[in-house]
């Protein structure tokens, strides 16, 4: 039995123990509620509207009833204000974002089921919160003094939930505008992969969004997904999503990079555009190979080193106004010192965008999910970046141009030396001074022994000489540590 099963459960013997004692208004007829809800999002949806029916039974059926009259002014606005989030309350749970991350899908080889989206739980657990602040003015006393009392409780209460509501309406509103950008990347790819032409002015849009978010100061979201995805009625096929999330993650690295190059920091949109194309050759590689967790064969890795020359070949023919994008994206795992593929090019023979691409494209994969491993540390990714530079294989500046993400970039999670939890907020760029990129502006967000704080704590590393920046948390360890009150932290 689900959690929210469970729930549903309980709030229907509560209503079972609420017919059979007096209400505090006169008996009314009331709506009658479903209690068979087959699935998941059906089940968030119907805990709200049971809320709402809770809510009836002190209302009236009518909106614009007056509340009982043995209520008092406070209680009475406070009811209102519930009624409002419960209102807000149903309206996020039949989000389609909130449906779509609801139904749970089982990975190809995996015994147990995906952990649940950090989002869906808090939200569940918001509904749980606005169930014991509906039984606490069920029991409501008749002494007014009582009442004022119990007020102040349930004042703190509504606005704790309001403040969750707000929480999840950002992670919802951020989650969606990822959605539909990977969507419409996936159909985009999709459609060249199969011959069909698509405008460049498609794959432009995305970019201008990317740009735009980049001019914000947002921070880089690290996209993943599951190779086998995008099998729903309205989803491109696998690995489609898949491919879509790399591209996504590495055109938010190049928009980054790029305003420090002196050749694309006028004309930005041509890198962004050519890492959103890039990788389209990868829909001819089967998405079982993509998700395979052990080592691949020789015609496995074989089947991967073609996509470069397929997407080019792609898009020469079905975008010929974009040229030179398909010169970089033939290019793209080429290696200075010779040793990349398809064509083992070196030094002034790999265009320089391609040579932008590469840098980006190897930051992104290694600080992203993948279907064999977690995320590097992304301390670590740009060491290994570095050190690849050095030995010839990245070009050097480019490489070098990673330290205005700074070591840990904003938005990173990272447990401190002392234990301390908490989130980068702000970077301090340079590629001089090492030591203060490496000490970012932090929020706290637990203590020592791993205890949520009632508020973030600020702290400047670079102007401290207590704590520094152990690691950088997976996604599993996010999830497991903030999930309860940093739902936005945890995606």
């Amino acid at each position: 039995m689900s959690d929210t099963r469970a729930l549903l459960n309980r709030i229907s013997a509560f209503r079972q123990r609420l017919e059979s004692t007096p209400p505090l208004t006169p008996a009314r007829s009331a709506e009658t509620h479903a209690d068979a809800i087959p699935d998941r999002a059906a089940a968030l949806s119907g805990s709200s509207e049971w809320l709402g029916h809770s809510l009836r039974l002190i209302t009236g059926p009518k909106e614009d009833e007056p509340l009982p009259s043995r209520l008092t002014v406070r209680a009475r606005r406070l009811l209102e204000d519930a009624q409002e989030l419960v209102a807000i309350q149903k309206r996020l749970s039949l989000d389609p974002t909130m449906v779509a991350l609801s139904e749970t899908a089982t990975v190809p080889g995996e015994q147990e089921p995906p952990e649940p989206e950090p989002i869906v739980t808090y939200h569940r657990a918001t509904v749980a919160l606005t169930e014991t602040a509906l039984r606490l003015v069920q029991s409501f006393p008749e002494s007014a003094e009582m009442q004022i009392r119990l007020c102040e409780g349930l004042e703190s209460l509504l606005q704790s939930i309001r403040e969750r509501l707000g929480v999840a309406e950002q992670v919802l509103r951020q989650r969606t505008i990822e959605r539909d950008r990977v969507s419409r990347l996936s159909r985009f790819l999709t459609a060249l992969a199969a011959g069909q032409p698509v405008s460049l002015q498609s794959f432009a849009t995305l970019a201008e969004e990317i740009l735009d978010e980049t001019r914000r100061g947002l921070p880089i979201r690290f996209l993943s997904a599951d190779p086998f995805a995008g099998r729903g009625q309205d989803a491109a096929p696998p690995p489609a999503e898949y491919i879509a999330t790399c591209s996504l993650t590495v055109a938010q690295v190049v928009a980054r990079l790029a305003p420090h190059d002196y050749e694309w920091a006028s004309r930005p949109l041509v890198p962004v555009v050519a890492a959103l194309l890039m990788d389209v050759g990868m829909l001819k590689v089967p998405a079982t190979v993509l998700g395979l967790r052990n080592a691949l064969t020789a015609e496995e890795y074989r089947q991967i080193e073609r996509h470069p020359t397929i997407g080019a070949e792609l898009v020469r023919r079905l975008i010929p106004e974009a040229g030179p994008v398909a010169d970089a994206i033939a290019a793209h795992h080429e290696r200075l010192n010779g040793t990349g593929y398809p064509q083992a090019l070196s030094a002034d023979a790999i265009p320089s965008l391609a040579r932008l691409l590469a840098v980006a494209d190897t930051y992104a994969a290694m600080v992203s999910d993948r279907p064999h491993r977690a995320a590097f540390d992304p301390r670590d990714a740009l060491t290994d970046i570095l050190l690849a530079a050095e030995q010839g294989r990245l070009d050097g500046d480019i490489a070098e141009s990673l330290l205005h993400l700074s070591f840990h970039p904003i938005g990173t999670v990272v447990e401190l030396s002392d234990g301390r939890v908490g989130t980068v907020v702000a970077i301090h760029q340079g590629r001089v001074n090492l030591r203060a990129t490496s000490r970012p502006v932090i929020a706290i967000l637990t203590d020592e022994r791993g205890e949520l704080l009632a508020r973030p704590e600020y702290v400047d590393l670079a102007t401290t000489e207590q704590g520094a920046i152990l690691r950088a948390l997976s996604t599993s360890e996010r999830r497991r540590r903030l999930a309860s009150r940093y739902p936005n932290l945890c995606g």
